[in-house]
């Protein structure tokens, strides 16, 4: 039986798992590595993810603004530990079991970061039109001294930081 190879699939069936790089500036400590899953593990995982994993819909597909609901522009679930949940914007998200893949992702971070994290919230973008708006991740149920760990699979996207001091003037 033979599958049909995907275009990334071809380009990266060659390509070495980056280092990892590191940018310092004021407030910002971000370690990073372009291609930290093989081509295999990535199209795996981005099968499993496309095949397997159920939504939230709901209240848990929406986010609260100045006191107003409105629904998220992307699907997300979140997976964790036993008893773990993120609230964020009005919303308490309940942490569902590990599938296998992603346990498999959470221990590969940790064995390469040294974090053993409890939580992922896995956001889907359906297109260009979905996003993630400006947000800062400072809910007080964040241990600060953990970093944040992101994973991206699919199409290529940018990952935009803006400095919280930028103070906006008006004449």
């Amino acid at each position: 039986m033979t599958m049909a190879v995907t275009l990334y699939e071809r380009l990266m069936k060659n390509a070495q798992p980056s280092q990892w790089r590191k940018i310092v500036a004021e407030d910002l400590d971000l370690d990073y590595c372009e291609r930290f899953l093989t081509a295999a593990e990535s199209a795996n995982l981005f099968n499993y993810m496309e095949n397997n994993v159920c939504y939230f819909d709901g209240r848990l597909s929406q986010v609260k603004v100045f006191g107003q609901y409105y629904p998220i522009p992307r699907q997300q679930v979140a997976f964790g530990d036993v008893g773990v949940s993120y609230k964020f914007s009005g919303t308490v998200v309940p942490a569902q079991p590990w599938p296998q893949p992603l346990y498999d992702l959470k221990s590969k971070i940790c064995t390469a970061r040294g974090v053993d994290y409890n939580f992922v919230l896995v956001n889907r973008y359906k297109n260009g039109e979905d996003h993630m708006g400006e947000h800062r991740d400072d809910e007080v149920e964040l241990d600060k001294t953990v970093p944040i760990a992101s994973v991206s699979l699919g199409q290529t996207r940018k990952f935009v930081f803006k400095h919280t001091d930028v103070l906006w003037m008006t004449a």
